[in-house]
């Protein structure tokens, strides 16, 4: 199930970031991604804005899927939940091109002590965080502590941005 909804995430964003020609294609994906729909109509104002920074957090199911799209990077972590405790984070990062994406590999390799079951897959680079690295992150939370965890997070730095942006403007 983990693996379906972090499928349909990533979906979701790319294909907000691709551009398909074929309407009939589109029309199937637009039905079997109905629940993702709000999020990939944020997600195609803030590229239509160019914003440099788009984040999103979700809870589908027994996981908190984080959404950070930045520099034509996306990078998509999903804490899998069993009850109240965090058994499993799996992060997928999709890369603008498969080199930059060999190098985000080779970095992720060189630091095995923190990941299990690193895999590259053209441009994309998906492993697991090792146990310890997401206690670090999660000890003590459920679902929806961590859920608000990363809404506070967005709301840090859009409020930061708009401090930056209004301080640039005077």
């Amino acid at each position: 199930m983990k693996r379906f909804i972090l499928a349909m995430s990533l979906v979701a964003v790319l294909g907000v970031l691709a551009s398909c020609n074929n309407s009939g294609a589109k029309m199937e994906r637009k039905a079997e991604n109905a629940p993702y729909n709000q999020e990939k109509e944020f997600l195609k104002e803030a590229i239509k804005a160019k914003s440099p920074e788009v984040q999103t957090v979700e809870i589908i199911d027994s996981t908190v899927v984080f959404t950070h799209i930045f520099d034509g990077i996306v990078d998509v972590k999903a804490y899998t939940f069993d009850g109240d405790e965090c058994v499993e984070v799996e992060r997928v990062y999709t890369f603008p091109t498969q080199m930059s994406a060999l190098r985000h590999y080779r970095r992720a390799v060189e630091r095995a002590e923190l990941y299990n079951d690193i895999q590259l897959h053209k441009n994309q680079v998906k492993y697991n965080l090792k146990e310890e690295q997401h206690k670090l992150e999660t000890k003590g939370m459920t679902k929806e502590q961590l859920k608000a965890k990363f809404d506070k997070q967005i709301a840090d730095c859009k409020a930061d941005a708009q401090r930056h942006h209004d301080h640039h403007r005077k």
